[in-house]
């Protein structure tokens, strides 16, 4: 009898699912990988979604009922240790908060002080290498604590978001897009995409030490945005393209706070020199399938256009 329940215990260890911990996981990138975790790899990990307040939680646990939540606070690294306890992958997403390096670094000191954490995935931006700008500035200062502590580590460098545009919807509606790159070209890129882009990097090996860089699928110029909501909704949408000044003084009237309405500015000016004028191979490879075009999600989201 005591041999059988021996056995039944050891049984149950052998079949024990890795954790994997997301942080950051009721955003917009945590919710996208989520769902594409519990539908394409749900036999592969027990997901510990980590967020900052039990409401959030109850709003996961309602969407994915098979998930675990915690609570947990960046800034303050007491509220970690019990986030990390037993796991072993770790994908780690930051806020929109100017302390972002700060908030990494007490990521990865709990990740290590846990002593189970095999791999972490970063979530980073395009050109963090280059510290160029103050968003990859704030990201290659968590790629580069990251590398030093000892862990095992991948680097998910991602560009602008197509579903940013929600919040340029109102002058779309009204049949112009205002947005700063004046002729320069960028790719934007699907959430939908980088969800399961990051699912398929934790659900496969022969990621660590990689950085990989994931961009749209085609380089579009402020024209070429115009044209495609233009051509889903079926009316005229302008293209202009503000000075700095008129675009910092719409961000701080829309409620952005100063040093990430300057952080935007910095990027749209980097997309607006064509520095970023770039479609990168990465993202179809661990995707598995061509990316979603900007007209994809424009008729899936036409609602918000029209």
């Amino acid at each position: 009898m005591l041999k059988n329940i021996i056995n039944q215990l050891i049984g149950k260890k052998k079949m024990s699912k890795p954790i994997l911990l997301i942080i950051g996981a009721a955003g917009n990138n945590g919710v996208a990988t989520i769902k594409s975790l519990t539908e394409k790899h749900q036999d592969r990990f027990t997901i510990r979604a980590g967020v900052r307040s039990q409401e959030k939680a109850d709003t996961l646990t309602a969407q994915f009922p098979g998930i675990e939540t915690t609570i947990l606070d960046l800034d303050k690294p007491e509220t970690l240790s019990a986030a990390f306890e037993g796991v072993q992958e770790l994908f780690l997403i930051l806020g929109n908060v100017e302390n972002r390096e700060q908030q990494a670094k007490h990521a990865i000191d709990a990740a290590v002080a846990a002593g189970t954490v095999e791999h972490v995935l970063f979530y980073s931006v395009v050109g963090a290498e280059y510290e160029a700008i103050l968003f990859a500035k704030q990201f290659r200062a968590g790629e580069k604590y990251l590398e030093a502590s000892g862990l095992k580590w991948t680097h998910l460098r991602t560009i602008f978001f197509q579903e940013n545009f929600a919040g340029w919807a109102e002058g779309i509606k009204q049949g112009t897009l205002y947005f700063g790159v004046r002729d320069g070209q960028f790719a934007p890129l699907s959430i939908t995409d980088i969800g399961e882009i990051a699912a398929n990097i934790m659900a496969t090996e022969g990621h660590e030490g990689q950085a990989y860089n994931i961009t749209g699928p085609e380089l579009l110029s402020g024209q070429d945005i115009a044209k495609v909501f233009s051509d889903v909704t079926g009316k005229s949408v302008g293209y202009v393209s503000p000075d700095e000044a008129t675009t910092l003084a719409s961000l701080l009237d829309s409620g952005w706070p100063e040093w990430q309405a300057k952080g935007l500015l910095e990027l749209l000016d980097l997309f607006a020199s064509n520095q970023a004028a770039v479609v990168s191979p990465d993202g179809e490879k661990l995707l598995g399938r061509p990316l979603t075009k900007l007209s994809g999600y424009a008729q899936a989201n036409k609602a918000l256009f029209i």
